[in-house]
């Protein structure tokens, strides 16, 4: 094998015979197989720089380059028997075929409706099914510059029980928090909450154990938290954490049913037409 690799401007023509396919501008070329103009267009990034686009552009030209010499040179390396794939993309359209139908017939059949019961159900029976691999909580937080106005006063309505209070200070983060939740229920990981106060990374158990309201500061903000509930790695995790959880495992229970009930159909039915037989 002789030959190499060509590389042509965008703008030249290549036009030995004067047909459409000839005279299409081409960027590179490996022996008799070219990379066209019309292939990369398109491909390339908006916000580059001219630099930045010609090295782009170059790099994708390498790798189609690279492609096609090791196609090339396994072509001419391996055996017939070798370069026979056949049987292997026969078995790989089937599978395709298989799942393209599956998804297909699922699609028309799942019901993804999950009752609450059903989810209840579940979550009793798979005591072991839900344990918890980090700590979570619920919680009432906030950061509040140190310069915002009436800050005292804020954080005793933070702290308070009173309906009245807790709206006040609901209203007051509205406008000078940065970063709060309050009247959440919801769970959030330990590390998640980091991300939006700077919580302790040492001796976190502790830290959650002891901790109802707290308060610390930095030299721009005070955090004020709440701790309302927890759950420790190793704890069953609460229903309403693992609400999402388990109605995916019983959604997936559905469509394997459905696809088990699609193939037991399909070959009793063959057998009742005589179209399958055993011999």
């Amino acid at each position: 094998m002789t030959g190499g690799i060509f590389w042509v401007s965008s703008c030249q023509l290549f036009n030995t015979s004067g047909s459409e396919e000839e005279t299409k501008p081409v960027v590179a070329r490996v022996y008799d197989r070219y990379l066209y103009k019309e292939d990369v267009e398109g491909l390339m990034p908006n916000d580059l720089t001219e630099a930045d686009s010609l090295a782009f552009l170059q790099n994708y030209i390498n790798v189609w380059a690279k492609d096609q010499l090791m196609i090339l040179k396994a072509e001419y390396n391996l055996t017939e028997s070798q370069k026979n794939f056949e049987k292997q993309i026969e078995e790989y359209r089937n599978d395709l075929l298989k799942f393209a139908y599956r998804q297909q017939y699922i699609s028309q059949t799942l019901d993804t409706n999950i009752s609450a019961n059903a989810i209840k159900s579940s979550y009793k029976g798979g005591s072991n099914d839900f344990v918890l691999k980090e700590n979570i909580l619920r919680v009432d937080y906030a950061a509040i510059n140190l310069e915002a106005p009436n800050l005292e006063k804020a954080i005793k309505w933070f702290y308070s029980k009173k309906e009245k209070d807790e709206s006040s200070f609901y209203d007051y983060a509205l406008k000078y928090s940065y970063k709060f939740s309050v009247r959440d229920s919801t769970w959030i990981s330990y590390e998640q909450l980091r991300k939006q106060i700077p919580l302790p990374s040492e001796d976190v158990e502790g830290f959650i154990k002891s901790t109802g309201f707290t308060q610390f500061k930095d030299s721009t903000n005070v955090y004020l938290l709440e701790i309302k509930d927890y759950r420790l790695r190793g704890d069953k995790a609460p229903l309403p954490y693992s609400r999402e959880i388990i109605k995916n495992i019983l959604i997936n229970k559905r469509k394997l049913d459905i696809v088990n009930s699609l193939e037991q159909n399909l070959l009793e039915d063959a057998l009742d037409k005589k179209e399958f037989e055993v011999y």
